[in-house]
């Protein structure tokens, strides 16, 4: 669930803006995975998104535009492979652009809770069938987020209109903890879930490892890994993001 896995940090990026000021920031970086998705061939991914965020007041804007190369899979709703496409060989391509609008419900200066309700749509924009799944797909969501002290506990819950009759309609969430090393340098861990899209197919599990790093007032570096632990998650992946802030 690459969404999940670049945009870590977001959750973990403090508090929501003061009235009346506006940010824009840009993210960058190469994610790679890896697995063989419950069939008898290994697959391989290599996406590189551009991501621009822009927070003015209680809202939230973002876009992601992703790069990928393809390996033996398709590419489905959340970024990982899907069967039921024929994708022998290597394809590489624009994939599908997501865009959201958030808005922050709670903002934690009373009780220290960050609580943030979000709509995001992805539009059928990839290259070619291997890199997307031809499909508009709408999606709601919560994201929360609460400190006690260095450490900030952090989650998901959403729900997907997959725009295909194939496929289910499916709930997913996460949950995660960070706590602070320094004052510029926070590591955490993440788990995130997906309800399979069709009967034959398992749900998505896969736990990350992040360390995120603050080089200046404007520079962040994010590394992690991932492990998979059902057919339909990589085997492992991992990447690196960077984002400047205006």
């Amino acid at each position: 669930m690459k969404h999940k896995r670049i945009l870590l940090a977001l959750l973990l990026s403090g508090s929501a803006l003061a009235a009346g000021t506006s940010e824009l920031s840009l993210t960058t970086g190469l994610d790679y995975s890896t697995g063989d998705y419950g069939t008898s061939t290994t697959s391989e991914m290599w996406y590189v998104p551009i991501t621009a965020k822009y927070e003015t007041g209680r809202m939230t804007y973002k876009t992601t535009i992703p790069y990928l190369r393809v390996t033996n899979a398709v590419v489905g709703p959340d970024g990982d492979p899907i069967e039921g496409v024929d994708c022998a060989g290597t394809k590489t391509g624009l994939g599908d652009i997501t865009a959201s609008a958030g808005y922050n419900l709670l903002d934690g200066t009373t009780n220290g809770l960050l609580l943030d309700a979000v709509a995001k749509v992805k539009m059928p924009t990839a290259e070619s069938k291997c890199l997307g799944n031809n499909k508009t797909d709408y999606a709601l969501q919560v994201d929360a987020a609460k400190a006690f002290g260095a450490v900030t506990a952090f989650g998901t819950a959403g729900w997907k209109n997959m725009g295909d009759s194939d496929l289910r309609n499916p709930f997913y969430a996460s949950l995660g903890i960070s706590t602070k090393l320094g004052p510029t340098t926070t590591v955490g861990a993440a788990y995130d879930w997906r309800a399979q899209l069709r009967s034959s197919r398992d749900p998505i599990r896969e736990a990350s490892l992040f360390l995120s790093q603050k080089l200046s007032d404007q520079w962040k570096l994010q590394v992690y890994g991932v492990k998979g632990f059902s057919d339909n998650s990589p085997d492992w992946g991992g990447g690196v993001m960077v984002g400047y802030t205006y």
